[in-house]
Protein backbone atom coordinates (compact mmCIF):
# COMPACT_ATOMS: atom_id res chain seq x y z
CA UNK A 1 0.00 0.00 0.00
CA UNK A 2 3.10 2.10 0.16
CA UNK A 3 4.02 2.47 -3.52
CA UNK A 4 4.02 6.08 -4.56
CA UNK A 5 7.39 7.58 -3.60
CA UNK A 6 10.29 7.16 -6.03
CA UNK A 7 12.78 4.46 -5.17
CA UNK A 8 16.54 4.60 -4.99
CA UNK A 9 18.51 6.22 -7.82
CA UNK A 10 19.76 4.11 -10.69
CA UNK A 11 21.61 4.59 -13.92
CA UNK A 12 18.52 4.72 -16.07
CA UNK A 13 15.50 6.92 -16.53
CA UNK A 14 12.13 5.97 -18.00
CA UNK A 15 11.94 2.46 -19.39
CA UNK A 16 9.97 1.97 -22.58
CA UNK A 17 8.63 -1.09 -24.20
CA UNK A 18 6.42 -1.91 -27.11
CA UNK A 19 2.73 -2.48 -26.73
CA UNK A 20 3.42 -6.09 -25.72
CA UNK A 21 4.18 -6.77 -22.05
CA UNK A 22 6.86 -9.35 -22.83
CA UNK A 23 8.86 -7.09 -25.13
CA UNK A 24 12.61 -6.90 -24.73
CA UNK A 25 13.10 -3.90 -22.48
CA UNK A 26 16.81 -3.77 -23.10
CA UNK A 27 16.14 -3.13 -26.77
CA UNK A 28 13.65 -0.42 -25.90
CA UNK A 29 16.14 1.25 -23.60
CA UNK A 30 18.89 1.31 -26.20
CA UNK A 31 16.66 2.11 -29.16
CA UNK A 32 16.45 5.43 -30.97
CA UNK A 33 15.20 8.43 -29.14
CA UNK A 34 13.45 11.52 -30.31
CA UNK A 35 14.61 15.02 -29.65
CA UNK A 36 12.61 15.28 -26.45
CA UNK A 37 14.37 12.28 -24.88
CA UNK A 38 11.18 10.25 -24.52
CA UNK A 39 12.16 7.28 -26.65
CA UNK A 40 10.87 5.98 -29.92
CA UNK A 41 7.49 7.33 -30.86
CA UNK A 42 4.61 5.05 -30.01
CA UNK A 43 6.33 3.35 -27.08
CA UNK A 44 4.70 2.82 -23.73
CA UNK A 45 6.30 3.59 -20.33
CA UNK A 46 6.99 0.36 -18.47
CA UNK A 47 8.10 1.75 -15.10
CA UNK A 48 8.20 5.10 -13.42
CA UNK A 49 11.36 7.13 -13.85
CA UNK A 50 14.10 6.79 -11.31
CA UNK A 51 14.76 9.82 -9.12
CA UNK A 52 17.51 12.30 -9.84
CA UNK A 53 18.82 15.34 -7.97
CA UNK A 54 15.47 17.06 -8.45
CA UNK A 55 13.77 14.45 -6.29
CA UNK A 56 16.01 15.17 -3.32
CA UNK A 57 15.09 18.83 -3.49
CA UNK A 58 11.42 17.93 -3.85
CA UNK A 59 11.51 15.68 -0.79
CA UNK A 60 13.61 18.05 1.27
CA UNK A 61 12.01 21.39 0.50
CA UNK A 62 8.78 20.69 -1.32
CA UNK A 63 9.97 22.88 -4.20
CA UNK A 64 10.57 20.99 -7.46
CA UNK A 65 13.45 21.94 -9.70
CA UNK A 66 12.22 22.52 -13.23
CA UNK A 67 14.82 22.15 -15.98
CA UNK A 68 14.95 24.70 -18.74
CA UNK A 69 13.32 24.05 -22.10
CA UNK A 70 16.69 23.56 -23.80
CA UNK A 71 17.62 20.89 -21.29
CA UNK A 72 14.29 19.14 -21.80
CA UNK A 73 14.90 19.08 -25.55
CA UNK A 74 18.15 17.28 -24.93
CA UNK A 75 20.40 20.14 -26.13
CA UNK A 76 22.94 19.60 -23.40
CA UNK A 77 23.37 21.07 -19.94
CA UNK A 78 20.97 23.82 -18.87
CA UNK A 79 22.26 27.35 -19.23
CA UNK A 80 23.90 29.14 -16.35
CA UNK A 81 21.38 30.77 -14.07
CA UNK A 82 18.54 28.47 -15.08
CA UNK A 83 16.22 27.01 -12.45
CA UNK A 84 17.98 23.63 -12.44
CA UNK A 85 21.38 25.11 -11.66
CA UNK A 86 20.65 28.19 -9.62
CA UNK A 87 17.98 26.69 -7.36
CA UNK A 88 19.26 25.68 -3.95
CA UNK A 89 17.55 24.07 -0.96
CA UNK A 90 16.08 26.55 1.44
CA UNK A 91 17.01 26.73 5.11
CA UNK A 92 14.08 24.63 6.25
CA UNK A 93 12.44 21.39 5.06
CA UNK A 94 9.26 21.52 3.02
CA UNK A 95 5.94 19.77 3.54
CA UNK A 96 7.06 16.62 1.71
CA UNK A 97 9.82 16.11 4.26
CA UNK A 98 7.22 16.10 7.05
CA UNK A 99 4.21 14.33 5.52
CA UNK A 100 4.37 11.05 3.57
CA UNK A 101 2.66 11.09 0.18
CA UNK A 102 1.75 7.39 0.30
CA UNK A 103 -1.99 7.35 -0.23
CA UNK A 104 -2.48 3.77 0.96
CA UNK A 105 -0.56 4.23 4.20
CA UNK A 106 -3.51 5.84 5.99
CA UNK A 107 -5.61 2.69 5.95
CA UNK A 108 -2.62 0.52 6.84
CA UNK A 109 -1.94 2.67 9.90
CA UNK A 110 -5.52 3.02 11.14
CA UNK A 111 -7.37 -0.20 10.26
CA UNK A 112 -5.40 -2.64 12.50
CA UNK A 113 -5.79 -0.52 15.69
CA UNK A 114 -9.51 -0.12 14.95
CA UNK A 115 -9.89 -3.89 14.51
CA UNK A 116 -8.21 -4.64 17.84
CA UNK A 117 -10.27 -1.94 19.50
CA UNK A 118 -13.51 -3.31 18.02
CA UNK A 119 -12.88 -6.92 19.06
CA UNK A 120 -11.21 -6.38 22.43
CA UNK A 121 -12.88 -3.21 23.64
CA UNK A 122 -11.62 0.28 24.35
CA UNK A 123 -8.74 1.05 26.68
CA UNK A 124 -7.66 4.57 27.55
CA UNK A 125 -4.06 3.43 26.94
CA UNK A 126 -4.92 3.49 23.25
CA UNK A 127 -4.85 7.27 23.53
CA UNK A 128 -1.12 6.91 24.21
CA UNK A 129 -0.28 3.88 22.12
CA UNK A 130 -1.93 4.85 18.82
CA UNK A 131 -0.15 8.25 18.61
CA UNK A 132 3.09 6.44 19.45
CA UNK A 133 2.41 3.96 16.65
CA UNK A 134 1.74 6.77 14.18
CA UNK A 135 4.93 8.49 15.35
CA UNK A 136 6.95 5.33 14.72
CA UNK A 137 5.78 5.23 11.11
CA UNK A 138 6.57 8.91 10.61
CA UNK A 139 10.01 8.29 12.13
CA UNK A 140 10.59 5.47 9.66
CA UNK A 141 9.47 7.71 6.81
CA UNK A 142 11.79 10.54 7.83
CA UNK A 143 14.69 8.15 8.38
CA UNK A 144 14.24 6.53 4.96
CA UNK A 145 14.28 10.00 3.35
CA UNK A 146 17.43 10.91 5.27
CA UNK A 147 19.22 7.78 4.03
CA UNK A 148 18.28 8.65 0.43
CA UNK A 149 19.64 12.20 0.56
CA UNK A 150 22.89 12.51 -1.40
CA UNK A 151 24.49 15.53 0.17
CA UNK A 152 25.17 16.79 3.73
CA UNK A 153 23.10 19.90 3.03
CA UNK A 154 20.01 17.92 2.09
CA UNK A 155 20.49 15.57 5.02
CA UNK A 156 20.64 18.58 7.32
CA UNK A 157 17.28 19.73 5.95
CA UNK A 158 15.76 16.37 6.82
CA UNK A 159 17.10 16.29 10.38
CA UNK A 160 14.29 18.41 11.93
CA UNK A 161 11.43 16.03 11.00
CA UNK A 162 13.61 13.04 11.88
CA UNK A 163 14.41 14.50 15.31
CA UNK A 164 10.84 15.58 16.02
CA UNK A 165 9.22 12.27 15.05
CA UNK A 166 11.84 10.17 16.83
CA UNK A 167 11.49 12.20 20.03
CA UNK A 168 7.70 12.06 19.78
CA UNK A 169 7.76 8.28 19.39
CA UNK A 170 10.29 7.70 22.15
CA UNK A 171 8.49 9.83 24.73
CA UNK A 172 5.05 8.39 24.03
CA UNK A 173 6.51 4.89 23.90
CA UNK A 174 8.13 5.26 27.31
CA UNK A 175 4.93 6.61 28.84
CA UNK A 176 2.84 3.84 27.26
CA UNK A 177 5.17 1.11 28.53
CA UNK A 178 5.17 2.63 32.00
CA UNK A 179 1.38 2.24 32.28
CA UNK A 180 1.15 -1.02 30.29
CA UNK A 181 4.47 -2.88 30.79
CA UNK A 182 3.02 -6.11 29.35
CA UNK A 183 3.33 -4.53 25.90
CA UNK A 184 7.07 -5.31 25.97
CA UNK A 185 6.27 -8.87 24.85
CA UNK A 186 5.24 -7.56 21.42
CA UNK A 187 8.84 -6.65 20.70
CA UNK A 188 9.40 -10.36 20.00
CA UNK A 189 7.42 -10.46 16.71
CA UNK A 190 7.73 -6.75 15.85
CA UNK A 191 11.47 -6.13 16.32
CA UNK A 192 12.61 -8.47 13.48
CA UNK A 193 10.07 -6.95 11.10
CA UNK A 194 11.16 -3.41 11.93
CA UNK A 195 14.81 -4.46 11.53
CA UNK A 196 14.12 -5.81 8.02
CA UNK A 197 12.33 -2.62 6.99
CA UNK A 198 15.11 -0.38 8.34
CA UNK A 199 17.83 -2.49 6.73
CA UNK A 200 16.08 -2.38 3.36
CA UNK A 201 15.71 1.39 3.66
CA UNK A 202 19.40 1.72 4.54
CA UNK A 203 20.29 -0.26 1.42
CA UNK A 204 18.05 1.99 -0.66
CA UNK A 205 15.48 -0.77 -1.24
CA UNK A 206 12.58 0.51 0.84
CA UNK A 207 10.33 -0.21 -2.16
CA UNK A 208 11.34 -3.86 -2.40
CA UNK A 209 8.82 -6.65 -1.99
CA UNK A 210 10.58 -7.82 1.18
CA UNK A 211 10.37 -4.37 2.74
CA UNK A 212 6.70 -4.03 1.82
CA UNK A 213 5.82 -7.40 3.32
CA UNK A 214 7.75 -6.63 6.51
CA UNK A 215 6.08 -3.27 7.07
CA UNK A 216 2.56 -4.50 6.28
CA UNK A 217 2.96 -7.53 8.56
CA UNK A 218 4.17 -5.30 11.38
CA UNK A 219 1.24 -2.95 10.83
CA UNK A 220 -1.20 -5.87 10.90
CA UNK A 221 0.16 -7.06 14.25
CA UNK A 222 -0.95 -3.76 15.76
CA UNK A 223 -4.47 -5.24 15.73
CA UNK A 224 -3.32 -7.86 18.25
CA UNK A 225 -1.49 -5.21 20.29
CA UNK A 226 -4.57 -3.03 20.68
CA UNK A 227 -6.62 -6.13 21.51
CA UNK A 228 -4.09 -6.84 24.25
CA UNK A 229 -4.71 -3.35 25.57
CA UNK A 230 -8.46 -3.93 25.48
CA UNK A 231 -8.21 -7.08 27.61
CA UNK A 232 -5.63 -5.58 29.97
CA UNK A 233 -2.80 -7.89 28.95
CA UNK A 234 -4.67 -11.06 29.88
CA UNK A 235 -4.17 -14.25 27.92
CA UNK A 236 -0.54 -14.94 28.69
CA UNK A 237 2.48 -14.39 26.47
CA UNK A 238 1.23 -13.31 23.03
CA UNK A 239 -2.21 -14.64 23.87
CA UNK A 240 -1.04 -18.22 24.29
CA UNK A 241 -1.94 -18.62 27.98
CA UNK A 242 -4.51 -20.88 29.60
CA UNK A 243 -7.13 -18.14 29.94
CA UNK A 244 -6.72 -16.91 26.36
CA UNK A 245 -10.15 -18.21 25.28
CA UNK A 246 -12.21 -16.62 28.06
CA UNK A 247 -11.86 -13.11 26.69
CA UNK A 248 -13.97 -10.83 24.46
CA UNK A 249 -14.50 -11.71 20.81
CA UNK A 250 -15.85 -14.85 19.17
CA UNK A 251 -16.51 -16.40 15.78
CA UNK A 252 -20.11 -16.62 14.47
CA UNK A 253 -20.51 -20.22 15.71
CA UNK A 254 -18.83 -19.47 19.06
CA UNK A 255 -16.11 -22.07 18.48
CA UNK A 256 -13.29 -19.54 18.42
CA UNK A 257 -13.23 -17.14 21.37
CA UNK A 258 -10.82 -14.67 22.88
CA UNK A 259 -7.31 -14.81 21.50
CA UNK A 260 -8.14 -17.72 19.17
CA UNK A 261 -10.61 -15.50 17.31
CA UNK A 262 -8.33 -12.46 17.50
CA UNK A 263 -5.39 -14.32 15.98
CA UNK A 264 -7.59 -15.46 13.08
CA UNK A 265 -8.68 -11.86 12.53
CA UNK A 266 -5.07 -10.67 12.74
CA UNK A 267 -3.98 -13.30 10.20
CA UNK A 268 -6.70 -12.16 7.80
CA UNK A 269 -5.62 -8.55 8.29
CA UNK A 270 -2.02 -9.47 7.46
CA UNK A 271 -3.21 -11.48 4.44
CA UNK A 272 -5.08 -8.45 3.15
CA UNK A 273 -2.29 -5.91 3.56
CA UNK A 274 0.46 -8.24 2.35
CA UNK A 275 -1.65 -8.93 -0.72
CA UNK A 276 -1.89 -5.23 -1.51
CA UNK A 277 1.90 -4.95 -1.85
CA UNK A 278 2.28 -6.98 -5.08
CA UNK A 279 -1.19 -5.87 -6.22
CA UNK A 280 -0.22 -2.19 -6.23
CA UNK A 281 3.21 -2.96 -7.67
CA UNK A 282 1.61 -4.77 -10.60
CA UNK A 283 -0.12 -1.52 -11.59
CA UNK A 284 2.71 0.97 -11.04
CA UNK A 285 6.35 -0.08 -10.76
CA UNK A 286 5.99 -3.65 -12.02
CA UNK A 287 3.46 -3.01 -14.74
CA UNK A 288 3.29 -5.86 -17.28
CA UNK A 289 5.09 -8.20 -14.86
CA UNK A 290 3.06 -11.33 -15.51
CA UNK A 291 4.84 -13.42 -12.87
CA UNK A 292 4.07 -10.88 -10.16
CA UNK A 293 0.44 -10.65 -11.28
CA UNK A 294 0.11 -14.44 -11.27
CA UNK A 295 1.48 -14.58 -7.73
CA UNK A 296 -0.87 -11.81 -6.60
CA UNK A 297 -3.92 -13.54 -8.03
CA UNK A 298 -2.85 -16.91 -6.60
CA UNK A 299 -2.43 -15.39 -3.14
CA UNK A 300 -5.86 -13.76 -3.15
CA UNK A 301 -7.50 -16.89 -4.54
CA UNK A 302 -5.87 -19.02 -1.83
CA UNK A 303 -7.04 -16.75 0.99
CA UNK A 304 -10.52 -16.48 -0.56
CA UNK A 305 -10.75 -20.28 -0.67
CA UNK A 306 -9.75 -20.50 2.98
CA UNK A 307 -12.26 -17.81 3.92
CA UNK A 308 -15.09 -19.68 2.17
CA UNK A 309 -14.07 -22.90 3.96
CA UNK A 310 -14.06 -21.16 7.35
CA UNK A 311 -17.40 -19.50 6.64
CA UNK A 312 -18.97 -22.84 5.71
CA UNK A 313 -18.08 -24.10 9.22
CA UNK A 314 -19.37 -20.97 10.91
CA UNK A 315 -15.92 -19.81 12.01
CA UNK A 316 -16.00 -16.73 9.78
CA UNK A 317 -18.84 -14.44 8.71
CA UNK A 318 -20.10 -15.17 5.20
CA UNK A 319 -19.98 -11.45 4.42
CA UNK A 320 -16.24 -11.51 5.04
CA UNK A 321 -15.79 -14.54 2.80
CA UNK A 322 -17.70 -12.77 0.03
CA UNK A 323 -15.41 -9.77 0.47
CA UNK A 324 -12.39 -11.99 -0.13
CA UNK A 325 -13.98 -13.34 -3.31
CA UNK A 326 -14.37 -9.74 -4.47
CA UNK A 327 -10.73 -9.04 -3.56
CA UNK A 328 -9.59 -12.06 -5.58
CA UNK A 329 -11.52 -10.87 -8.63
CA UNK A 330 -10.14 -7.36 -8.17
CA UNK A 331 -6.55 -8.63 -7.97
CA UNK A 332 -6.82 -9.78 -11.60
CA UNK A 333 -9.38 -7.45 -13.17
CA UNK A 334 -7.98 -4.08 -12.07
CA UNK A 335 -4.33 -4.67 -13.08
CA UNK A 336 -5.44 -5.99 -16.47
CA UNK A 337 -7.58 -2.90 -16.88
CA UNK A 338 -4.60 -0.73 -15.98
CA UNK A 339 -2.44 -2.50 -18.54
CA UNK A 340 -5.11 -2.04 -21.21
CA UNK A 341 -5.30 1.69 -20.48
CA UNK A 342 -1.54 2.02 -20.90
CA UNK A 343 -1.49 0.03 -24.13
CA UNK A 344 -4.29 2.23 -25.48
CA UNK A 345 -2.23 5.33 -24.53
CA UNK A 346 -4.97 6.50 -22.21
CA UNK A 347 -4.39 7.97 -18.72
CA UNK A 348 -3.85 5.08 -16.27
CA UNK A 349 -5.36 4.85 -12.81
CA UNK A 350 -3.72 7.36 -10.51
CA UNK A 351 -2.19 6.28 -7.18
CA UNK A 352 -4.69 8.52 -5.37
CA UNK A 353 -7.57 6.58 -6.91
CA UNK A 354 -5.97 3.30 -5.84
CA UNK A 355 -5.47 4.59 -2.31
CA UNK A 356 -9.06 5.77 -1.93
CA UNK A 357 -10.31 2.45 -3.28
CA UNK A 358 -8.29 0.57 -0.68
CA UNK A 359 -9.77 2.74 2.07
CA UNK A 360 -13.23 1.60 0.96
CA UNK A 361 -12.14 -2.04 1.07
CA UNK A 362 -10.65 -1.48 4.52
CA UNK A 363 -13.96 -0.16 5.82
CA UNK A 364 -15.73 -3.20 4.37
CA UNK A 365 -13.10 -5.43 5.98
CA UNK A 366 -13.77 -3.88 9.38
CA UNK A 367 -17.57 -4.03 9.03
CA UNK A 368 -17.66 -7.67 7.91
CA UNK A 369 -15.51 -8.67 10.89
CA UNK A 370 -17.37 -6.61 13.48
CA UNK A 371 -20.96 -7.37 12.41
CA UNK A 372 -21.98 -11.02 12.67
Amino acid sequence: MTQQRPSDPADRHVEYTSGLPDADTSTAQSGPTTSNGRGERGTIPHHQSRPGPQDDRLLATGEPVRPSSSHIRGNGAPPRGSASTSARPTARPGRRAWLPNQHGAHSMLLLPPLIGWTVGGFSWVNLLFIPAWLGSYLSYWAWSQWTRARSPRRRALLLPPLAVYTTWTALLGIVTLSVAPYLVQWAVPLAPLFAIALLEAWRGRERSLLSGLATTTAASLIAAVTYSLGVGGRGGFLGLGADATSLPGSSPNGELTGWAWMWLVTALTAAYFCGTVPYIKSMIRERFNRSLLAGTVAWHALVATGAVWLASDGRLPWAHAVLWIALAIRSLAVPLWQWRLVRARRPPLRPLVMGVTEIVFCLLFLLTIAIH
